[in-house]
């Protein structure tokens, strides 16, 4: 009882506690989850992590696997995925919330992530020590260790601030006289060995993580951006830390509340402080801009690639910084009443000559009527002579920060309100529920193995583009569309060689069907509220206005053939690279599509083709490679289609063929694009397609890591078997028991050469380097328990 009284009283957990229940009242104020309709998932949150959280769900539930999972772009390990999104512990909350409940579950994680940071602030400031103790290294290995477990990509972050802090301790210490030599590099020394061990507790994770990031789309750093360069001026930061401000390209918001920026302001004029420690609170402040506006520093911070939205993703060190500033202030300044007020009349001077040209924003309105609000309460409750006073000072200034905060709170999470959407809590429940039902409804009308592609889904964005592509890890289906930061670079290649191009090498769009390559990929269900040629409709409920089509064209995830198939050249052509590869499958000369003529015209603004076609019955699609992006707007006959050639645009589209057939691009440069129209000639696709389905391998079980089948070699002949999971370092394949080498084909999938007879291939996966990594982190692990519990095994050995 003792210790529960204790741990309520400290600091870090009154800190915890306020700051969740300040983020639950502005919860309910403004209606968000738990207590309205709104949730502040909003962008990434809402196209990204209420999916994952969906498949981390099911990973827990053990309905799928976070070793190897064919629910992501078209199969592959999830390793990166877990280390960049979701090794939180407080994720594991999730197995108390529905899929239909992820909206409220984020909200209640996001309370939670802000007290938690409150809360290991509050320790900081409590704790700082003068000098580096063996007790700290033990707190900085953990805090290490754990950062790069819950997230490497902000782990790595802060251990390279940490040796920035390092360095600014060690002047600190200099500046007391409290300065020896052979203490400093015991001091080193003993910080290097806490990040490296704290780095070795993490292996387990980080090794496995660090392969596959390194075979990711995304595994070179930019060193292009290595330039000494200023990005901005840094002193128009103090322009940015008032309210409704965020981070842009060229500027960093470092809000955090007007009490701190009024004490960092205040420091300088105080006259108990020396002008020597001035000048190193000076020299840190201008330390601190430069982490932000000098290129090499944002570089590396940005770990070394380009970072091209949510900038200054690191920002909450410099919060740290003016913090820890105020901290000072607050702690060794005893008459604070002179330091405020001029502190004050400084920031405030330059805070409206910076925003002079929007002084009438209620921004800056807000921020000055703010500022001046908390230092005239800061001001009275330092001449306050009665405690009573002092009280109503106190609670006048929480009422003041706690509706300060609400204000900048809800402006902020209405930043993402228009083409990003936020997350609505009735609307992702009725949708969550739908697509898990008809999901489940298909898996029990057709057990077997096969891809599901769809033509929408629940978002919506400018434009009927969406970037919502994790649906198949979401509600555990095999898809051909992924949004992670980390995807195969030779999946994303072949996919867009088939027509499903892929944007900043993080995203595939699929917001239609191309029979040709859905067919190639084994889709064998589309879930689209379209009429689409070839397609058969089902007997399945439809949901969320898509109903579940049949494409009989779709060919088998594992089949043997005779022919050796390689990887055919993309020229830049997907429906020739289609015909290329049916060609190869078959071992002969294939031609799937038949090129439409067509007649162009130019005029201001636009371009229109019309097409010479009438054939109904088969489908006709259209591509536009471009040699300049744009923000250009596609019209099929009349009607909008999406952006083209822009960010989250698709490239090849279908087009319902009318009398006259027209496609319009609406663009500044109608001469950037060369037009490929091609119509699919559904019975050659039957043909192809059905020589294929009859070499089906149908002995086949796909268990999460582990695959196996049963195919027959001819005699006499050299047969190969082809499986449709793309081929991973992390496999490892047996036949009848002996090992058997893994080859590819498609540049992308798994060939097998068969020998003569019954060929018993099983295949198993584990994640590269997880054994090595985990036997690095036991031995971590047992090193820091010997160095925790060594002072107390030589003081029992000594009695």
């Amino acid at each position: 009882m003792n210790l529960v009284k204790k741990v309520l009283k400290s600091r870090p957990a009154i800190a915890f506690a306020a700051s969740f229940l300040v983020t639950m009242l502005i919860f309910a104020a403004f209606g968000y989850a738990p207590f309205g309709l709104k949730s502040v998932a909003g962008a990434d949150a809402n196209i990204q992590y209420l999916d994952l959280f969906a498949y981390l769900k099911d990973v827990l539930a053990g309905k799928n696997s976070a070793t190897y999972t064919m629910s992501a772009l078209l199969g592959g390990d999830e390793v990166a995925t877990f280390a960049y999104y979701l090794m939180s512990p407080l994720n594991l909350l999730v197995v108390f919330f529905q899929k239909s409940q992820l909206p409220i579950f984020y909200d209640i994680l996001l309370a939670l992530n802000l007290s938690l940071s409150a809360s290991c602030m509050a320790i900081f400031l409590k704790h700082r020590f003068p000098k580096i103790t063996g007790k700290f290294q033990l707190f900085l290995t953990i805090s290490i260790a754990c950062s790069m477990v819950f997230n490497w990509y902000t782990g790595l972050i802060n251990i390279i601030f940490s040796a920035i802090w390092l360095v600014v301790e060690e002047i600190l210490y200099l500046y007391e006289g409290s300065y020896e030599l052979k203490a400093l590099f015991k001091r080193l020394g003993g910080y290097l060995s806490a990040v490296f061990l704290g780095l070795a507790l993490s292996a387990f994770i980080f090794f496995p993580n660090y392969v596959s990031l390194k075979s990711g789309a995304r595994s070179t750093f930019d060193w292009d951006l290595l330039k000494p360069d200023l990005i901005n001026n840094p002193f128009t930061v103090i322009g940015k830390l008032g309210l409704n401000v965020m981070s842009d390209s060229t500027n960093v918001s470092l809000y955090c509340g007007s009490i701190v920026v009024i004490a960092v302001f205040a420091l300088f004029f105080s006259k108990e402080l020396t002008a020597r420690f001035k000048t190193i609170m000076a020299l840190l402040g201008l330390g601190m801009l430069l982490l932000f506006y000098w290129q090499p520093a944002n570089f590396a911070f940005s770990l070394f690639k380009l970072v091209d939205s949510y900038w200054s993703r690191y920002s909450y060190l410099g919060i740290f910084i003016l913090i820890f500033m105020a901290g000072i202030f607050f702690s060794q300044v005893k008459d604070k009443v002179q330091p405020l007020f001029y502190g004050t009349a400084a920031y405030l001077t330059i805070f409206i000559i910076q925003n002079w040209k929007n002084l009438t924003s209620k921004g800056v309105v807000y921020t000055v009527l703010s500022t001046v609000l908390t230092a005239g309460l800061l001001i009275f409750y330092e001449k306050a002579g009665k405690k009573g006073m002092q009280k109503v000072a106190l609670l006048a200034l929480a009422g003041l920060l706690l509706t300060e905060f609400a204000y900048n709170a809800k402006k902020l999470w209405a930043t993402y309100k228009d083409d990003y959407k936020v997350a609505k809590v009735d609307e992702f429940a009725a949708y969550s529920s739908q697509q898990e039902k008809q999901i489940a409804a298909l898996k029990r009308y057709d057990p077997g193995a096969y891809r599901v592609s769809q033509t929408s889904t629940r978002l919506k964005l400018r434009l009927n583009l969406t970037a919502a592509y994790n649906e198949g890890l979401a509600y555990n289906y095999w898809p051909i569309a992924s949004y992670v930061s980390s995807q195969d670079p030779k999946q994303l290649k072949f996919l867009e060689s088939v027509g499903y191009r892929s944007a900043a090498q993080r995203v595939t769009i699929v917001n239609t069907s191309v029979l040709g390559a859905d067919s190639l990929l084994g889709v064998k269900y589309v879930l689209t509220g379209q009429v689409l040629p070839g397609l058969e409709k089902t007997a399945l409920p439809a949901a969320n206005g898509k109903s579940v089509y049949r494409n009989p064209y779709a060919l088998p995830l594992a089949f043997s053939s005779q022919n050796d198939v390689n990887n055919p050249v993309f020229t830049g052509n997907p429906f020739a690279y289609q015909e290329a590869a049916y060609s190869q499958l078959l071992g002969k000369k294939v031609t799937l599509y038949k090129r439409v003529a067509y007649k162009k015209t130019v005029q201001a603004g636009k371009v229109t083709y019309v097409l010479n076609s009438k054939d109904k019955r088969n489908p006709l699609y259209g591509n536009l490679p471009w040699s300049q992006a744009g923000d250009n707007v596609l019209e099929i006959n009349g009607k909008v289609l999406s952006n083209y050639a822009g960010w989250l645009s698709p490239s090849v589209f279908f087009i319902p063929v009318q009398k006259r057939t027209r496609v319009t691009l609406k663009t500044k440069t109608p001469n950037a694009y060369q037009a490929q129209f091609y119509q699919l000639d559904l019975q050659k696709l039957a043909k192809a397609s059905q020589e294929i389905q009859a070499k089906a391998i149908k002995q086949i079980s796909f268990k999460g890591p582990r695959i196996t089948f049963t195919a027959i070699g001819k005699k006499g002949k050299t047969s190969y078997a082809y499986l449709e999971v793309p081929v991973k370092s992390g496999w490892k394949a047996t036949n009848n028991g002996k090992k058997a080498e893994i080859s590819s084909y498609l540049g992308t999938f798994m060939k097998f050469k068969l020998k003569p007879g019954v060929n018993k291939i099983q295949l198993t996966y584990t994640i590269p380097k997880l054994k090595l990594g985990s036997l690095i982190s036991g031995l971590a692990a047992l090193v820091l328990l010997l160095v925790a519990f060594w002072p107390k095994i030589g003081q029992r050995s000594r009695k």
